[in-house]
């Protein structure tokens, strides 16, 4: 029988789960049940590394590349990756992956799998059950059985067997994120499926319904993928045509309008976890009913999910029903009831400008390690930890001028004409306008201190004494 290429989707930034999730390393990125542990993407690829499937496809933006290549290796697995040069939503990077299987297989059957939710139970048997189904061209999507009437998940409402397959129904009509009173009128009414996100299909049917449903999606997305550039480590779509494509899921945009359609039950324990209380929920709890992560210490405190982020000893006393999360340079604190309204700490972190939504304190990168120390009006200090044989860019800014201490290992900076070596105490910067690299020649760590200042406007060209004026912001600093 044939095998299912399983597409994994890492789009989405997760904002109710701040301060965990950030705009550079969101929720999909994260470990899911504290340090050490795999983080959703990873659990999502080690889900489907069974008998029955290729290697995984993933579908992801330009941004999180290194992210994704780098949390590949730990799980020392292989994959295929298409990089999106800008977000289109679902829709368009489900395209392009069945351009890519289709020219590499006609008869290719692919799961569309979001990268961060959190699934207990055998998916991949369901999955190869509506195998069948799928070569025959049919778009199975899988429901999931509601515990509750969820206001924030679309439904799919069953519209009796498929005569031509075992245990595959038909889909009545669609229903998206509906009012209470219609939640619990569709729980009652005991037909109705949670729309999981997963769904199974040849990778030549979905591209024959973008042609017949969304046109302009289908010629814009053809031709990013035609004219998409091969790295060896992974594809880049072209930007210009990509562009191009109507920005919309795949649910919106082709599984609610197609005849194609069906709905395959699964029998697994699902969650989105888009809001923290569905860590409680999902989380193995005390006999207090707790759910507890890191270094964390509970006095009366009961039906509460508390999670450290190991640096410190967190000890409550007296509470109840209570989120706490703690990370290296943010502390939510919150109710469970209003777990979801933490968008408007994004908000209002947005207003005010605050690097806090865009990264974490401390950065793993492709080449190491990033911290932000210490910042004032004046400067930025940072510190730089390379990998052995590792070498970052160091990019041109007009208005910043870098100085780089050597305090560990040994390293090679290079910009333009100027090349120095870089041991303990040794010293080189750059200039606003000047681009240049640093690379990790030895076989331990390099770690390098960074003072960032921005350069005044009047006094931009090199000089001895340049004037400083703000520290930069925390995006594009390495």
């Amino acid at each position: 029988m044939s095998k299912i290429h399983p597409l994994i989707l890492c789009g989405g930034v997760g904002t109710r789960l701040w301060p965990l999730s950030r705009s550079n390393s969101p929720k999909q990125f994260q470990p899911i049940n504290g340090a050490g542990s795999q983080t959703f993407f990873q659990a999502t690829v080690a889900r489907h590394m069974a008998e029955g499937f290729h290697k995984p496809l993933i579908s992801v933006s330009d941004r999180y590349l290194s992210t994704v290549k780098r949390q590949l290796a730990e799980l020392k697995t292989d994959a295929s990756i298409i990089a999106e040069p800008v977000a289109r939503n679902t829709g368009p990077a489900v395209l392009a992956s069945a351009f890519f299987l289709h020219e590499r297989d006609p008869d290719a059957v692919m799961a569309v799998l979001p990268s961060d939710h959190v699934i207990h139970g055998d998916l991949n048997r369901t999955l190869s059950d509506m195998l069948p189904a799928a070569l025959d061209g049919r778009i199975a999507l899988f429901g999931i059985e509601p515990a509750y009437p969820e206001t924030g998940y679309g439904y799919i409402v069953d519209g009796g067997a498929c005569s031509r397959h075992e245990g595959v129904r038909l889909v009545s009509h669609f229903v998206e994120k509906p009012p209470l009173e219609t939640a619990q009128a569709l729980i009652s009414e005991q037909n109705a499926f949670w729309a999981s996100g997963v769904s199974l299909f040849s990778a030549g049917v979905i591209i024959s319904e973008y042609e017949k449903i969304d046109p302009q999606t289908y010629r814009a997305v053809k031709t990013a993928y035609a004219k998409a550039k091969d790295h060896g480590t992974h594809v880049s779509l072209c930007k210009e045509n990509f562009t191009r494509a109507n920005s919309g899921p795949t649910e919106g945009v082709i599984f609610e309008k197609t005849d194609r359609a069906v709905l395959a039950p699964a029998g697994v324990i699902w969650n989105d976890v888009g809001a923290w209380n569905a860590f409680h929920t999902i989380g193995d709890k005390d006999d207090d009913g707790n759910v507890l992560n890191g270094d964390v210490l509970c006095v009366e405190t009961s039906n509460s999910y508390i999670r450290g982020s190991g640096s410190k000893l967190i000890a409550t006393v007296g509470v109840s029903d209570l989120v706490v999360v703690d990370t290296d340079d943010a502390l939510l604190i919150t109710t469970r009831d209003n777990s979801q309204k933490v968008k408007a700490v994004i908000t209002a972190l947005q207003d005010q400008g605050r690097c806090e939504i865009v990264d974490h304190r401390v950065s793993r990168t492709n080449w190491g390690q990033f911290a932000r120390l210490e910042s004032g009006d004046a400067y930025r200090l940072n510190m730089l930890k390379l990998d052995p044989q590792a070498s970052v860019s160091l990019p041109a800014d007009d208005g910043c001028y870098r100085l780089f201490t050597a305090s560990e290992g040994e390293g090679l900076f290079k910009s333009g004409a100027v090349v120095k070596r870089l041991r303990p105490g040794d010293v080189a910067d750059l200039r606003a306008g000047e681009a240049g690299s640093i690379r990790n020649r030895g076989e331990t760590t390099l770690t390098l201190m960074e003072v960032q200042y921005d350069v005044a406007p009047e006094l931009a060209e090199p000089s001895e004494t340049s004037g400083l004026q703000k520290v930069l912001g925390g995006e594009g600093v390495v």
